[in-house]
């Protein structure tokens, strides 16, 4: 993930720098510097769509304010042949026209190239995904609507929630009198994720009413009596959890 135009390494420890290389950055034209890899997320997860999906509900739901380069929304590539940071710099996907709908120019004169292949104009463009209801671009929409309806999740208390699986990440946000509960499940294979949250922290209104609010998906979790909730994850799957008090009725 990446802020700008570079995924810098240079926090990591050399070991660690190159298990991230081999994972995601293999080739030597896919690095920078040494200490970054000059592409974007889709290519380097394969383009596998629950993978991505998934990074980027981490993205959204950790502490720490979300920020999106242009054309992450939906999904574009990089073009490397191109040296340095501009292999990330290609023209914006609007079409699956000529030049990807960015200039109308002959594409021997643009400054920078359009991506070519399977991250192209013709697979990959702002119009064909917004029409499509199942698009990267309509996910990360909605990811922007449930960060921006929970404010635990920006400006919140953040705490690992213990379990066993070491391929799941559980934790919490907790701010004010708002509650979520958010898993990830890191691994190709599904995971079930027994949490046992404290009955003692919870709002009157959960004790009330024992179900958690599932913010993307239409099924809410139960609470059991003791405080218990059990979750069946799929490969690269993940929940949002929203623990009710007083003042929630379900989001739209």
């Amino acid at each position: 993930m990446r802020n700008h135009d570079e995924l810098t390494l240079d926090k990591l420890s050399e070991t660690e720098r190159q298990e991230v290389f081999a994972a995601f950055g293999p080739e030597e034209r896919m690095q920078l510097y040494g200490r970054g890899l000059k592409r974007r997320l889709p290519p380097m997860l394969d383009g596998d769509p629950r993978r991505i999906r998934m990074v980027y509900s981490l993205l959204f739901s950790l502490p720490g304010t979300p920020v999106l380069f242009y054309g992450e929304e939906i999904g574009m590539g990089e073009n490397l042949e191109v040296e340095g940071r501009l292999a990330v710099r290609t023209p914006m996907q609007w079409t699956d026209g000529p030049n990807g709908g960015f200039s109308t120019a002959d594409p021997a004169k643009l400054v920078r190239h359009v991506v070519q292949g399977g991250y192209g104009p013709a697979h990959v463009n702002a119009a064909a995904a917004r029409r499509d209801p199942d698009s990267l671009w309509n996910f990360m929409a909605r990811l922007i609507r449930r960060y921006r309806e929970c404010p635990e999740l920006g400006w919140g208390r953040f705490e690992v929630l213990k379990q066993p699986l070491h391929s799941v990440l559980a934790h919490r946000c907790v701010w004010d009198q708002n509650s979520m509960i958010l898993v990830h499940n890191l691994a190709a294979e599904p995971a079930t994720v027994v949490l046992n949250l404290d009955l003692k922290d919870l709002p009157e209104k959960a004790k009330e009413r024992p179900l958690l609010l599932d913010l993307l998906l239409d099924a809410d979790v139960p609470l059991s009596p003791d405080g218990t909730i059990e979750l069946q994850l799929g490969g690269y799957d993940y929940r949002w959890l929203r623990i009710p008090n007083s003042a929630d009725s379900r989001l739209p």
